[in-house]
């Protein structure tokens, strides 16, 4: 709304990402995921921080609490992160609630670059959701995710690989679309030294 009556709004993702200095230490700890809203797409950062020897061991903001435990445990069990001893801070940017499934693969990524200490580069989204077993798996509406990630000029998007051939159709332009069946796999695509 403005003084002149109402406005569109190009990308209403913005309210939802930080200002992010490309490729920057501070980084560490950020991940995108897409989140839909009735028909629209929208990219929302979350935000992780892991600290070692904390006497808070889980405060969450955004996200469900028993969601959050469960994909911490399942990095612990599955992926062999050693997140035992250290408190962990969940955060979804602007105070939005991530009600869905498709952001737990962000939010593993969030809580692995924080705690591995490698800050994930600009322009790479994750979406996808977690199983008990570290299974990446698919979520409702893939195609229309991946077109708002496609549209806003991210260059590569994690997806889990059940989801991979429903894709063929779509225009991907310049955005490389990487495929992982677990959280292994993903953590070794992801944070291995560029």
């Amino acid at each position: 709304m403005s003084q002149s009556g109402l406005q569109a709004v190009s990308n209403p993702s913005e309210m939802f990402l930080s200002e992010q200095q490309s490729d920057s230490e501070f980084l560490a700890g950020l991940a995108v995921t897409v989140i839909m809203d009735g028909s629209r797409a929208f990219l929302i950062e979350i935000q992780a921080l892991c600290v070692a020897g904390s006497s808070v061991s889980r405060q969450v903001n955004g996200v469900q609490a028993g969601r959050a435990e469960m994909i911490i445990s399942v990095l612990i069990k599955q992926a062999g992160l050693k997140l035992q001893e250290n408190g962990v801070f969940l955060n979804v940017v602007s105070g939005v609630s991530l009600s869905e499934t498709a952001g737990d693969l962000a939010v593993a990524a969030a809580i692995c670059s924080s705690f591995l200490e490698f800050p994930l580069p600009v322009g790479i989204a994750f979406i996808g959701e977690i199983g008990l077993g570290g299974e990446i798996r698919t979520v409702p509406r893939m195609d229309k995710r991946i077109n708002t990630v496609v549209k806003l000029g991210y260059k590569k998007c994690i997806i889990p690989k059940s989801a991979e051939t429903s894709l063929s159709a779509l225009d991907l332009g310049d955005t490389e679309i990487v495929a992982c069946r677990n959280l292994k796999e993903m953590i070794n695509i992801v944070f291995r030294k560029r």
